[in-house]
């Protein structure tokens, strides 16, 4: 399993649809259904039930695209952190000083 599968399931759950979530995804429709019977193969259940004409998930199904989601939420909130970290002039500044200056030096956020 990994996050490019989580984000099929996500498509294919959003859709209800293969051909649509495929083309969300842009990958081919062939090649989305085997990723997503790979996992469920993986998993050892069915997340989804497919008729000719619809595609719903199962009730474990459900519990597993919530997950899904928190998943890709922190991933996106660990890319968002990398990207913060990357910033010269992002983060703290500290510095010290002399007891005797510090009391002479008002910051805005620390004199009252």
């Amino acid at each position: 399993m990994n996050l490019r599968d989580l984000h099929y399931l996500i498509a294919v759950a959003d859709l209800r649809s293969f051909v649509q979530a495929a083309d969300r995804c842009c990958i081919s429709q062939p090649t989305l259904s085997t990723q997503i019977k790979k996992l469920e193969d993986e998993l050892g259940i069915q997340l989804f039930e497919r008729t000719n004409k619809k595609v719903l998930l199962t009730e474990l199904g459900e519990q597993i695209i919530a997950s899904a989601r928190r998943i890709l939420k922190e991933q996106q909130i660990i890319k968002e952190l990398a990207a913060t970290a990357q910033d010269p002039l992002a983060g703290n500044l500290r510095f010290g000083a002399f007891p005797t200056l510090a009391s002479y030096i008002c910051f805005r956020n620390w004199c009252r």
